[in-house]
């Protein structure tokens, strides 16, 4: 019975340490956010064999194969991406076996947004900058021409485990009102898990 005890004990303080880690630095993704009229309720998502955390709404699922080959060229396809149930609004990161310090990170978002610029100079570019809530990460915002609608793209850059994780949200350009905070506020939750295994 004690040891039973002893083992809620400390599920409670995890859960209790997790939450606190979220409450205090994105009350609005631990609580709940309504985005176009809809409750949107999050919840943390560990992905990559674990390595790493990140807040997202609990409706989002796995972009099956078939979409994803037709919404990313294979050169830009997200290892992981999770999507709304109408497919419009996307979160997708990849996890690189590329070594990375945090003093490059800038870096590497800028030459991000350069080979973009130059990939298609008619995308419109908005705010950039780096931040550090958990990790660091250096991101920039811009607007891209679908087939059918504006696209509203956060891109951004990071490191897990010492390794470059490269990250992106897009929406349809109309919802950017809606979602453009929340997708800052997922972008921020991220945490580096593997970290956390070395401290224990």
């Amino acid at each position: 019975m004690e040891e039973f005890f002893d083992e809620k004990i400390l599920e409670y303080r995890t859960v209790a340490k997790l939450k606190s880690t979220y409450v205090d630095a994105l009350p609005m993704l631990v609580n709940k956010d309504t985005i176009k009229n809809e409750l949107v309720r999050f919840e943390r998502k560990e992905m990559f064999q674990g390595k790493l955390g990140v807040m997202l709404p609990e409706s989002f699922v796995t972009l099956p194969a078939k979409l994803a080959r037709i919404k990313y060229s294979s050169q830009q396809r997200p290892q992981v991406i999770r999507t709304s149930r109408d497919t419009t609004v996307n979160f997708g990161m990849s996890l690189t076996d590329i070594g990375i310090e945090e003093e490059h990170i800038k870096e590497l978002r800028d030459q991000s947004q350069e080979a973009l610029k130059r990939l298609n100079p008619a995308f419109v570019f908005y705010e950039s900058g780096v931040d550090k809530r958990h990790v660091p990460v250096g991101w920039f915002e811009f607007k891209s021409y679908g087939l059918d609608t504006d696209v509203y793209n956060l891109m951004f850059v990071s490191r897990i485990g010492g390794k470059m994780l490269h990250g992106i949200f897009n929406c349809d350009y109309e919802d950017v009102l809606e979602w453009r905070e929340a997708a800052r506020q997922m972008m921020y939750s991220i945490l580096d898990l593997s970290e956390e295994e070395k401290q224990l």
